[in-house]
């Protein structure tokens, strides 16, 4: 074939294969079934991996998170910027609890206190109940949910999604930037022999706070 025939064969336009229907998409383990509650889903998904879950009202939300960190002997922690409405509560609490409590952005620029961090409590963009995951940003700061050996999260229910499809279409309104992660459960790594550890790069303790109600007021 001639070069000149060649390279004009090449630049022909070559249809790829039809864009799938989006709109009928098949069932998977990833989503929910018809019917089914988010909250029940996304409750037993994540303590099928070791995670645990507590329902709380809004107003009980601050109290939620200081009984969580005191289950597991936490001193030392840093709160994100990103409990919206429960930030302020949440903070309170822990401070008459007695705990060294600290803004995670402040934290952060310290190495030294922030290796010493029993626990960090953060918001998330959102829950997958499908999947029993958080979707946690920088918006929190880039490791405030994977630096301490506690992690406690609060989620609103009505961040609750149901499945991995609806998250990403959520993805662009939910504001999370380059940076989203799904996490499931504390951090966990098995060796050959398949002996399961917790905590190897990441809390050995995932606790999820999940808010049923709307956040209080203003104020409140």
């Amino acid at each position: 074939m001639e070069r000149a025939a060649f390279l004009a064969r090449l630049g022909r336009p070559r249809p790829g294969p039809a864009l799938p229907d989006l709109a009928e998409l098949p069932q998977a383990q990833t989503e929910l079934l018809p019917g089914e509650d988010r909250g029940a889903r996304f409750i037993r998904e994540l303590e099928a991996v070791a995670g645990t879950v507590e329902r709380a009202a809004p107003e009980r939300v601050a109290a939620a998170v200081a009984a969580a960190l005191a289950l597991h002997d936490a001193r030392s922690v840093a709160v994100a910027d990103d409990l919206g409405p429960h930030r302020d509560g949440v903070v309170a609490a822990l401070g008459a609890a007695g705990l060294d409590v600290a803004t995670y952005a402040d934290a952060a620029t310290d190495r030294e206190r922030l290796g010493a961090l029993d626990a960090t409590v953060t918001g998330c963009l959102a829950g997958v109940a499908a999947t029993g995951s958080i979707v946690t940003s920088a918006s929190a700061g880039r490791a405030a949910a994977l630096v301490a050996p506690v992690h406690v999260c609060v989620l609103r229910r009505e961040q609750l999604l149901g499945g991995l499809q609806e998250l990403l279409r959520a993805l662009p309104r939910l504001g999370g930037g380059s940076l989203v992660a799904l996490q499931s459960g504390p951090s966990r790594s098995a060796d050959i022999e398949k002996h399961l550890i917790l905590g190897v790069h990441g809390p050995r303790v995932a606790h999820v706070v999940l808010v049923d109600g709307p956040p209080p007021a203003a104020g409140a």
